[in-house]
């Protein structure tokens, strides 16, 4: 039998097939570069761009018309100064801290209740996710609707337990109520899937563990399910977080800021500064803050993650 002598690769083939594998990997690397171009010229060209632009102007005077004059750190200063700024943030933070766990912990029970084995659950996740979906002018116009102090939905749902008619958007101990409430039914579906996907995570084998053990279902779920789930509960309240200190789009269109600027969010003072009185300066400062306050508040709950986080330690 003759033996096979395996064949021995020469230096100009060793040469060669490195210099074609350099060649394909060039054409890859530029094929890459060719694909995420115009996604990067867009963020260029509309995040980073105007994000750059906006600094520069919260240190001028502009009003479109005429040129910009530029004031320093007079916009910044005059925020802390101006009392409709201070109500202003007053009212987001009281908006934040108000509707965000609230919505959180509802969207939670939710997501526990649709996780069990009923019938009809593919329908239902779907009609509690609707709302996220829908547009802000029509659910504004729907609860224009259902807060309306004559004919309204609420009035006559709260007039079976004798209680009187409310002027939910007019009176300014309640306006502010009614947006909240708004707000908790839209996130709701948002957070629901993200809890459903968390606790569709969490083995099984470890809720027969703590049955043998004697734990009921309450236990199971705060010594077992809660605790793998928390990275879950950060990402949304984070979210949350930053998605309650934008908000604008629900108090243009229901309450347009009032009565008596009870309903007043920085988002919405930040267009009415900016393209309403055409304040650039100012608008675009206010931004700003707006901007390091929700980076010092995402800061924060990062480095508490450790604390409460599975999985963080």
């Amino acid at each position: 039998m003759k033996s096979v002598t395996p064949a021995i690769e020469t230096p100009i083939e060793t040469t060669v097939g490195a210099k074609a594998r350099q060649k394909t990997n060039w054409r890859d690397a530029i094929w890459g570069y060719v694909l995420i171009a115009p996604g990067f010229i867009f963020v260029i060209a509309f995040v980073l761009v105007p994000v750059i632009s906006a600094f520069g102007i919260s240190f001028t005077n502009w009003n479109l018309v005429n040129p910009a004059k530029f004031v320093g750190l007079a916009n910044y200063t005059k925020v802390f100064s101006d009392p409709v700024a201070i109500k202003t943030l007053g009212n987001t933070a009281f908006f934040t801290f108000v509707s965000v766990p609230i919505s959180l912990a509802f969207s939670l029970v939710l997501a526990v209740l649709l996780n069990q084995k009923i019938r009809g659950l593919t329908l239902f996740r779907t009609a509690y996710y609707i709302p996220v979906i829908s547009s802000t002018v029509a659910v504004a116009i729907v609860f224009l609707w259902v807060f309306d102090s004559n004919y309204g939905l609420m009035n006559q749902f709260l007039g079976l337990f004798g209680v009187s008619p409310i002027k939910w958007l007019t009176d300014t101990h309640y306006a502010m109520l009614a947006v909240i409430i708004v707000t908790i039914w839209r996130s709701l579906g948002f957070n629901m899937i993200i809890y459903l996907a968390a606790l569709q995570d969490v083995p099984k084998d470890l809720h027969d563990a703590a049955a043998i053990d004697g734990a009921n279902g309450i236990q199971k779920f705060l010594h077992v399910t809660f605790p793998l789930i928390t990275p879950a509960v950060f990402f949304t309240s984070i979210t949350g977080l930053i998605s309650s200190f934008q908000s604008f789009d629900l108090v243009y269109n229901m309450t347009n800021g009032g009565p008596a600027r009870a309903t007043y969010l920085i988002g919405y003072y930040i267009w009415e500064q900016a393209f309403k009185y055409l304040h650039m300066g100012y608008g675009s400062a206010l931004a700003f803050i707006l901007f390091a306050a929700i980076l010092i508040l995402t800061l924060l709950q990062w480095a508490l993650r450790r604390r409460w986080v599975f999985g963080e330690e």
